[in-house]
């Protein structure tokens, strides 16, 4: 039981519970993974939302043809560039352009005679400076840098900045060197960022810098943190290029454990305990229904061994096997015939039957050919006095019963009922279906029982047990009976119906349930 234990609960339950789990956290990875990357989706979109619009501006102010105009002019006095500023700044389009999305534009040129001021300054004071240069040695059209802008006045803070530059080339009239940048608002977009990554732990970087970070570290005037100090695996990322600039949109993985995910798949950790409480119990009501099973079946063994111990000893066969074989002398002796072959070869029938023990069960047609042969065995010994008849319909002769059982009644008939009565007699046998119960009688013309050897007989029938075949008095047919409630699991039904003088009636109803017929194999 303890192995049966072991390979039937134990070994499953671990099993399929590892599977669950297994199955269970990788689902929830799976839908974390998509969480992750639907992150870092919004932010690619967000982010490329925030320079398209800067580029927007950058554009429109490239293209507008009396800004390039205005920028391309040589000033004679600052009188005179602030006359055409003041008319060029007048135009609502700009004015519309500097309010979009708070950014700011401002213009650089080589332009001389142009006034320091107002968004417009000269190429020179930025010459010197970093991103100036990145931008010039690149030699793209469009660039995008965040900037950590220490070069500022010293009444004013280093701040974090997000800038994109373009060349002002549009017009190919123009003898100037010309650049646009659109200085984006930091904190604008990082509140942008942390919205579209919705909760998610995420930042975006290059190889060097992280230059935003939903979990902190966003503080404008603080420089830009390296990206290797920051903690904690990386659990997706995707590229991001614009205007030719690289950088890299990182989701960090979340520091839920596998008892975490668990915890948020609870209904389905709770049908897999549901299980591992239901199934060793389910397997407990197996386990003793097989053991009674296997108990019972042992008992019905020993029972039949038993039985067929006793048997060997005396009270079926002898009775009627050396009563058979001193009317074979008799008859042989007193009529000197040769006769004696046919009833030897009847006995030899009852014997070869009733020393084969190695199956208890035969064929109710195998059972009336033995119950004919003992007949006619009787016939010869009480001559006129026995009359008999056998009867079998052909749906029962398949069916399987106990061997010895039939002719156990018929042997108690004979022996009980003719053998007591000096006139004629006769024996019936019928074997036939009622509904789906199959009906054995045995009727005799014999002497007969009193009412209360009938109810005896009937109860000694229907409490056949070994402690009833230990005892003396009709053993044969309590033998019979207890085999036959042990092969019907103690369905089988007995009655007797007699009357004194006129004879004996002994029917044996086998439900419908347990009457089964013996293969052509077996």
């Amino acid at each position: 039981m303890a192995v049966l234990y072991l390979l039937c609960i134990i070994l499953p339950l671990f099993v399929t519970d590892t599977i669950f789990v297994a199955m269970l956290i990788r689902s929830g990875r799976t839908d974390r993974n998509y969480k992750y990357e639907k992150s870092a989706e919004n932010m690619a979109f967000s982010f490329g939302k925030i320079l398209e619009n800067a580029s927007a501006i950058a554009m429109n102010v490239t293209k507008n043809e009396g800004f390039e105009d205005f920028l391309e002019k040589d000033y004679n006095s600052g009188l005179d560039y602030y006359d055409s500023y003041n008319t060029v700044m007048g135009d609502e389009f700009l004015k519309a352009l500097c309010s979009i999305n708070a950014s700011t534009f401002e213009i650089y040129t080589d332009n001389p005679t142009i006034v320091n001021g107002g968004g417009i300054y000269n190429l020179n004071r930025v010459s010197h400076s970093s991103w100036y240069k990145e931008f010039k040695e690149k030699g793209q059209e469009t660039f995008v840098k965040f900037y950590y802008e220490t070069e500022t006045a010293p009444s004013a803070k280093p701040r974090r900045m997000l800038m994109l530059l373009r060349r002002m080339d549009y017009y190919p009239r123009g003898h100037y060197k010309k650049i646009c940048r659109i200085v984006i608002d930091y904190g604008a977009f990082t509140r942008s960022m942390e919205s579209a990554a919705a909760g998610s732990g995420g930042y975006i970087s290059d190889d060097e810098y992280a230059y935003f970070f939903t979990e902190g570290n966003n503080y404008m005037y603080d420089d830009f943190m390296k990206a290797s100090d920051i903690k904690g695996r990386i659990g997706y990322s995707r590229d991001f290029i614009y205007a030719e600039t690289p950088f890299r949109i990182n989701i960090t993985e979340d520091a839920d454990s596998g008892f975490d995910i668990l915890l948020k798949g609870w209904p389905l950790l709770l049908v897999m305990l549901v299980v591992n409480a239901i199934f060793p119990i389910f397997f407990a009501r197996l386990t003793r229904t097989v053991a009674e099973g296997k108990l019972a079946e042992q008992e019905m063994d020993i029972a039949r061994q038993q039985a067929e111990l006793l048997a060997l000893h005396s009270q079926i066969n002898p009775h009627f096997l050396f009563n058979a074989l001193e009317s074979i002398r008799m008859h042989s002796v007193l009529r000197g015939e040769n006769e004696t072959a046919q009833m030897v070869e009847k006995l030899a029938v009852i014997e070869r039957r009733n020393a084969n023990w190695d199956d208890d069960n035969t064929t109710v047609e195998n059972e009336m050919d033995f119950v004919d042969a003992y007949l006619g065995l009787q016939k010869y010994r009480f001559g006129d006095r026995l009359s008999y008849e056998v009867d079998v319909e052909e749906a029962c002769k398949k069916v399987t019963i106990p061997k010895l059982s039939i002719v156990t009644f018929v042997e108690n008939a004979c022996v009980h009922g003719i053998e007591e009565k000096s006139s004629p007699g006769w024996i019936f046998v019928r074997v036939y279906k009622r509904s789906q119960d199959m009906i054995i009688e045995i009727e005799d013309t014999g002497g007969g029982l009193s009412d209360e050897d009938a109810a005896a007989l009937h109860k000694k029938m229907e409490n056949a047990s070994l402690e009833l075949l230990k005892s003396k008095g009709r053993i044969g047919v309590v033998n019979a009976c207890l085999r036959l409630k042990m092969a019907t699991e103690d369905r089988v039904r007995f009655s007797v119906e007699s009357e004194k003088g006129i004879g004996t009636t002994v029917t044996v109803v086998i439900p419908g349930e347990c009457v089964h017929e013996k293969s052509i194999a077996g």
